[in-house]
């Protein structure tokens, strides 16, 4: 039986190797070591870098200040946008005059929902940041490819064997071959959620609203800091 599992190894090996090499520059094969009873995953050595799609994957972050004449007023009407375009509030903290928020709205709506917030008051700051995370996805799409291949590959070996030595070592390197599977798919899902949805932290600030008195002592307090700043 042993030989017969060795010869059955060997030919699943070939016919990896055949297939690997169509799609990478290197082999991504099973490494067999003493008569055919240890079995190893491609490593990332071994998967060569797919071609980059034309088409670049990139997530992004907005801030956006603003003040508003009424924090209360000004944190129902941002619920409202945020939902009307497909969004969520994601954390909210709400102070005496401050309101700050984290939101999620679809990427394709960034900028209208942008431009909406901005309507609530007065604008004060904004910000847009981006990062290219191409390069990471395609790398773990090819991974992920070779490590399903050489899982369909053990379970065929399983599947034919009945030693009962060589049973516990396949579903040991199945096992752990399914936890690199689970885990690069969540890395997947995460960056493909954070491509779909971007992140908005929104803050309020309510304005002034200053009194007879108020608004000479702050003309004041302007004049007098125009004396020793200009700009």
């Amino acid at each position: 039986m042993s030989k017969r599992i060795k010869i059955i190894t060997i030919a699943t090996l070939a016919i990896f190797t055949g297939c690997g090499s169509k799609n990478y520059s290197k082999s991504a094969s099973p490494v067999i070591y003493q008569n055919s009873t240890a079995y190893s995953s491609p490593s990332m050595h071994e998967v060569a870098s797919a071609p980059l799609p034309a088409k670049r994957i990139v997530t992004k972050r907005a801030n956006i200040s603003v003040d508003v004449k009424n924090i209360n007023q000004a944190k129902d009407a941002l619920l409202i946008l945020i939902e009307k375009n497909g969004g969520h509030i994601v954390t909210a903290n709400l102070y005496e005059k401050r309101y700050n928020a984290s939101a999620k709205v679809p990427s394709t709506k960034l900028m209208e929902t942008l431009d909406e917030i901005a309507t609530l008051g007065e604008k004060t700051a904004q910000s847009i940041s981006q990062n290219d995370v191409t390069a990471q996805f395609v790398d773990n799409e090819a991974r992920l490819k070779n490590l399903l291949l050489f899982r369909d590959k053990m379970k065929a070996l399983l599947n034919q064997t009945s030693n009962i030595e060589e049973i516990v070592k396949i579903e040991r390197e199945l096992r752990r071959v399914q936890t690199e599977i689970d885990s690069i798919e969540g890395r997947q899902k995460y960056l493909k959620d954070a491509v779909a949805l971007t992140p908005i932290g929104v803050n309020f600030k309510e304005k002034r609203v200053y009194g007879p008195l108020g608004y000479v002592a702050h003309g004041i307090w302007w004049a007098t800091k125009k004396l020793f700043i200009i700009k």
